[in-house]
């Protein structure tokens, strides 16, 4: 049976702790309303838990096009007039060829697609939380900016104003977290998806989709790195994505997540080559393991995750 690929809302069994205009009751009214016209529309992908579609290849752009073709079309998730924020990690200061962000070609391919579902009345756009004392220059370094405004989205730089303080519903470790408004509020955003590079990670062993959240959200970055491998999954908790990318176009595969030497990275058809496609962010991540020779139940955030009931890690893989 396909599953229901309806926004769902962003929030389930939470509440929003600032007041005003974003309270409460406006957030439930318009989730309700959001759901009942996404459940008219059908919106669904034909992926299911633990179901991922992985395409090869030198283009990353094509891989795109061919994963998604293959998980039923964008144009299932996308409809006309819909409003679409897509998350790539470009996060680092970094060019495409360190593989410490997302890269331009596959961030564009999603554009395009989404923009050509949503049609002329529809908006696609991006974001991150950057790590670098000049917030733009990684949209810039990455060439993710310059790409996505070709495809026709939007870029778009994080507001520090536009948090939202979340109480997360039955977490591990973490009771409350600020989220940016861009991933809360259904009556804003029709669909949310997330594209994450793989790399390794000095605390968390391994970053991919799942962490990929940590540039939604705002508060003191150390703070969610101890305990990382609990409150990866609590984030995850609120933050209930569409569709996961993972960019494995290059793999970082040691000095993550932003080593500036090019040795690191491994670009050959053995680990790299590769886009991970998903409606499970768990499976997506359990896929992405293996390219680092790892079960995924090695890795602590993807066994928490599973154990939360955010996905599985035990996975279909359909190769195209």
């Amino acid at each position: 049976m396909k599953p229901e690929m309806s926004r769902r809302g962003f929030l389930v069994g939470t509440a929003v702790v600032a007041g005003g205009a974003f309270g409460l009751g406006l957030w439930r009214r318009t989730r309700r309303e959001h759901r009942a016209l996404k459940a008219f529309k059908a919106h669904h992908l034909a992926l299911g838990r633990g179901e991922v579609v992985v395409a090869r290849g030198e283009d990353p752009g094509a891989n795109v096009r061919r994963a998604l073709e293959a998980a039923g079309g964008i144009e299932k998730l996308v409809s006309p007039g819909d409003t679409v924020v897509l998350k790539p990690n470009m996060a680092w200061d970094l060019s495409p060829e360190h593989g410490a962000n997302a890269n331009p070609a596959t961030v564009a391919a999603v554009v395009e697609l989404c923009r050509k579902a949503a049609g002329a009345s529809g908006r696609v756009i991006a974001f991150d939380r950057t790590m670098s004392l000049d917030p733009s220059a990684p949209y810039r370094t990455s060439g993710i900016a310059e790409a996505v405004r070709r495809a026709g989205g939007v870029v778009h730089y994080v507001d520090g104003a536009r948090f939202r303080e979340v109480r997360i519903p039955t977490p591990y470790v973490l009771e409350t977290w600020p989220f940016y408004e861009l991933v809360l509020f259904a009556d804003r955003v029709d669909v949310l998806i997330n594209i994450a590079a793989a790399k390794t990670h000095s605390t968390s062993g391994l970053t991919l989709a799942l962490k990929n959240v940590f540039g939604m959200v705002g508060g003191e970055r150390g703070e969610l790195h101890q305990q990382i491998h609990q409150k990866i999954p609590d984030l995850n908790r609120v933050v209930k994505v569409d569709l996961t990318i993972l960019d494995a176009t290059r793999v970082m595969f040691r000095g993550g997540p932003n080593s500036p030497r090019l040795a690191d990275v491994d670009h050959s058809p053995e680990r790299a080559q590769r886009i991970v496609v998903g409606t499970d962010p768990v499976a997506v991540d359990a896929y992405g393991a293996t390219l680092f020779g790892m079960e995924p139940s090695d890795v602590g955030f993807i066994r928490y995750a599973a154990e939360a009931g955010l996905g599985e890690f035990k996975i279909s893989v359909h190769d195209v």
